[in-house]
């Protein structure tokens, strides 16, 4: 289960990326440097949310759509947080290009978390 879980996500991360740095550099013209970087931190908070949530289902599992929730509250806080360090609202339709992969990475991660919720049902 983990194996094909884990791929699918890579795939569908990684298309995220490409399609959006694709947008983003042949349609709209605009630097690559920030979505580099923001590309970056949604990488490091996307791989920090699914250590938490194995770990998570390991030490207490039966907390652990309570604890995805919390996770993904923490999620939005951090990139309110990254939204003002990067002066996102200069960006032409600035929502469009960083809503859309929060939320495509924010239903990753729950899909993610349903995997493993169901694994340990049928276990």
């Amino acid at each position: 289960m983990q194996n094909k879980s884990n791929l699918i996500i890579s795939v569908i991360f990684f298309l995220t990326f490409i399609i959006h740095f694709a947008i983003w550099k042949f349609v709209f013209h605009l630097d690559e440097v920030i979505i580099i970087k923001f590309y970056l931190f949604l990488s490091i908070i996307f791989m920090m949310m699914i250590t938490l949530i194995v770990l998570i289902n390991k030490i207490v599992p039966q907390f652990l759509g309570l604890a995805v929730i919390g996770l993904i509250l923490i999620k939005f806080g951090l990139m309110y947080l990254i939204k003002n360090k990067l002066h996102f609202e200069e960006i032409p339709n600035y929502k469009f290009h960083f809503i859309i992969p929060y939320f495509v990475l924010t239903a990753l991660l729950t899909y993610y978390a349903i995997r493993l919720i169901n694994y340990d049902k049928k276990q």
